[in-house]
């Protein structure tokens, strides 16, 4: 058990969800996209892939999906009221 490898699999995950509601046309993060969705989508996707081929080496199968799946979701679950949250600080004066 590396726990770099861990970290490497958690920051992968994280990543790949981001970039990959970063890529939804109707997310309120960016307040206007400057990258394609698809470039977006397709790198989510792959550092997501990563994450779980990383767990999967470490951990047994069942415990790497469980795991990569509750990681996504977790990051998927907060991602729109963090940009809900940014987009209401940004029009709200100073």
């Amino acid at each position: 058990m590396n726990p770099w490898l861990y970290t490497l699999a958690a920051l992968a995950g994280i990543v790949g969800a981001w970039l990959l509601y970063l890529a939804v046309p109707q997310q309120q993060w960016l307040a206007a996209p400057r990258r394609p969705a698809r470039g977006l989508a397709w790198s989510g996707a792959a550092l997501a892939l990563l994450a779980l081929l990383l767990l999967l080496t470490m951990m047994g199968a069942m415990a790497a999906v469980a795991t990569w799946l509750s990681l996504l979701m977790l990051v998927g679950t907060l991602a729109p009221f963090l940009g809900a949250w940014r987009a209401h600080r940004r029009r709200r004066p100073a």
